[in-house]
């Protein structure tokens, strides 16, 4: 299958919020409610606990905001953000909270009078559960699992476009600090250099603490940037990532500084036929279980199967780690419209490591390769 990657259109840009049918999404949510006979359903941001799934759901960017969502919507931040929400949050009325705000959210599902209301496990803390429930007499907590992730895992048309254009700022990261590279620089600094570049280029952060590992470091899968001086010889790991209007990118190429040993192009090339076979694999309707299957099958026939630890991949959206996964253990199927990383690895403790790792969109025959930099052959500066 070819590679391909994205093309945009000059087209104006509409304004935030009207490309999106947040309404589409409530109604999901909204319909699974009345099928499982659910009042509402709780959305509670506080200082960025739940911020990907209120974003997901309203356009709020803020750190705190709560979402009553039944068949009555209620929207309630505080006086920090309530003109930010008035702006980003379209078709809602916008409640100011005041006060205590877990007082005030079990008076407020009190005065709704609601009995039953879903509220997600996974990212609401014991103590948050069981103050709530103490203070909203009357009203049923009933623990939810992953309502809002599962609709995340299927991109929207618009959500591949902002992931394809972090992705596309993400590549032109990585040609521009090639282009800076020099002995002695520190991983540190040449971290610190990116991350500069991307957000002046337009990023709003990056997706995650870039991972750049000179030598022996990138045997280390989540190695952290430190002081090391980088030497002629030295193989070259950057794991990194952009995220543009809340979306992520997340792409790992190893380049060598000066003429590598046979070993490392030996290790180079097996990884990238694993990384071509697990992106040939990925479609709609294959398992994550079978994907990382046919990455790793080309490793352990190599003999190097116990020096690939980690699963072939992982969901990236509005978290740059988010479902499905793509592993031996994983309980997955894809569909189209998931944007999927494929990234296997081989790691020679002490040594150094080759990851490569590409951003795909799974599609009902194939996938889409959003990520452009080159890859075909070890890249040496």
């Amino acid at each position: 299958m070819g590679e391909r990657t994205c093309r945009f259109l000059n087209t104006p840009e509409p304004a935030k919020g009207e490309r999106v049918n947040y309404e589409t999404r409530r109604g999901k949510l909204r319909e699974r409610l009345r099928k499982e006979g659910l009042d509402a359903f709780l959305v509670i941001n506080v200082e960025g606990s739940d911020r990907p799934n209120l974003r997901y759901l309203t356009g709020f960017t803020g750190t705190f905001g709560i979402l009553i969502l039944g068949e009555e919507i209620v929207f309630a931040t505080d006086s920090r953000y309530t003109e930010r929400a008035g702006r980003e949050v379209a078709g809602l009325p916008i409640e100011e909270v005041k006060g205590r705000w877990i007082g005030w959210l079990a008076d407020r599902l009190s005065s709704l009078g609601l009995k039953r209301v879903g509220i997600g496990t996974q990212t609401t803390s014991l103590y948050l559960y069981r103050e709530l429930e103490r203070q909203a007499r009357g009203v049923e907590l009933v623990p939810v699992d992953g309502w809002v992730e599962t609709l995340r895992r299927v991109k929207d048309p618009e959500e591949v476009e902002q992931i394809a254009a972090a992705a596309e700022l993400t590549d032109e990261g990585l040609r521009w600090i090639l282009g800076r590279l020099r002995p002695g620089m520190t991983e540190r600094e040449v971290a610190l250099e990116l991350e500069m570049w991307y957000r002046k280029s337009g990023a709003d952060d990056v997706a995650f603490d870039l991972i750049i590992a000179f030598g022996e470091g990138s045997s280390m899968p989540h190695y952290v940037p430190g002081e090391r001086e980088l030497s002629e010889g030295d193989l070259v790991l950057f794991d990194v990532g952009a995220k543009v209007d809340g979306y992520c990118a997340d792409l790992t190429r190893v380049v060598a500084l000066g003429r590598p040993a046979p070993e490392a192009r030996a290790i180079y090339e097996l990884v990238l036929a694993a990384n071509r076979a697990g992106i040939e694999a990925v479609q709609a309707g294959i398992s994550g279980v079978d994907a990382d299957r046919a990455a790793r099958a080309v490793i352990e026939d190599a003999g190097h199967g116990e020096r690939f630890g980690h699963g072939l991949g992982h969901g990236v959206g509005l978290e740059v780690h988010e479902g499905p996964r793509l592993s031996p253990t994983s309980e997955d199927t894809l569909e189209s419209g998931m944007v999927v990383t494929v990234e296997p690895g081989v790691y020679l403790p002490g040594k150094f490591g080759v990851r490569i790792e590409d951003l795909v969109v799974v599609r009902p025959d194939g996938c889409e390769i959003l990520s452009s930099f080159p890859k075909d052959e070890l890249l040496v500066l």
